[in-house]
């Protein structure tokens, strides 16, 4: 039987002939409030982590802020044309890999920023996900995120999303709301100092969280 893993990066491949034009479409203005968002906790001299980085929406605006990026993803498609949009802005400060979070050889404590937008929602082991997260955060390290929050209403996409899910022609698909999702974090370790929506349906959730000691 074929990995989920496979299967995800599979589907988000495919996904990335259209990404683009149909995601920018209703959320253009939700990746430039992102990323307005996530200035104010830039340093020129950080080392960034961006899990998920797709086409690079939120990467490449970014790269100008911080040190260095390291931007990953499952879909070797999708990272294609980051790197396409990354050589055209002549961005050489963003590092591509074909990676999984969990299976990336990363140092304790090597970043000063770890970033995940839109891409949270799509992590059935979001637990996991999260704890690997703190433990590559510098102490006082960033995590910045911006998730759909689709157990706070029953809209279309939600309701869509749902079905396709259950049907597996997308991979898994959680349903957090935004109190939800920002309990998890501060359960992991973090304090979160900035929660906000950045999208009226569904709600896109931005959350800013520091990496403190656990007692």
């Amino acid at each position: 039987m074929e990995k989920e893993e496979n299967k995800s990066s599979r589907f988000w491949d495919k996904r990335s002939k259209v990404f683009d034009e149909q995601v920018l479409s209703v959320y253009e203005n939700a990746y430039k409030k992102t990323v307005k968002r996530s200035i104010p906790f830039l340093k020129p001299e950080d080392t960034m982590l961006e899990i998920g980085c797709g086409t690079g929406n939120a990467t490449i605006p970014l790269s100008e802020y911080v040190k260095k990026i390291t931007a990953i993803d499952i879909s070797e498609e999708m990272m294609l044309k980051a790197a396409e949009k990354a050589k055209e802005k002549g961005r050489e400060n963003i590092t591509f890999r074909q990676k999984d979070l969990l299976e990336l050889d990363i140092e304790p404590e090597s970043y000063d920023v770890v970033a995940a937008y839109n891409v949270l929602l799509y992590m059935k082991n979001q637990e996991k996900v999260l704890e690997k997260i703190y433990d590559v955060l510098k102490p006082g390290g960033v995590f910045l995120s911006a998730t759909d929050c689709l157990g706070r209403n029953l809209s279309k996409d939600a309701v869509r999303k749902f079905w396709k899910s259950k049907l597996h022609l997308m991979p898994y698909v959680s349903f957090d709301t935004p109190v939800g999702l920002m309990r998890k974090i501060q359960r992991k370790g973090f304090l979160v100092i900035e929660i906000v929506n950045l999208h009226r349906n569904p709600p896109n959730i931005f959350i800013v969280a520091q990496k403190i000691e656990k007692k």
